[in-house]
């Protein structure tokens, strides 16, 4: 069995992003789906939890091109 090659952490954050846009979209079909005020405030907790999560994501990732470039 060969093992794959160590993710690097670009890689990571890139599945990370992937991930959390995924579970964004998620949040957002579950928002729309509802009328049940508890579960409409949960959504938009979650969504603006998730968009907070991506916002950082993308600093990370732009932090570590920015050391990548001489």
């Amino acid at each position: 069995m060969a093992k794959s090659a160590p993710m690097t952490e670009m890689q990571a954050l890139r599945q990370y992003l992937e991930e959390t846009n995924q579970d964004l979209a998620a949040a957002r079909a579950g928002f729309d789906q509802t009328a049940d005020q508890d579960l409409l405030e949960y959504y938009l907790y979650e969504i603006n939890a998730l968009r907070a999560k991506h916002t950082y994501l993308l600093r990370q990732m732009r932090s570590l091109e920015r050391q990548a470039v001489p």
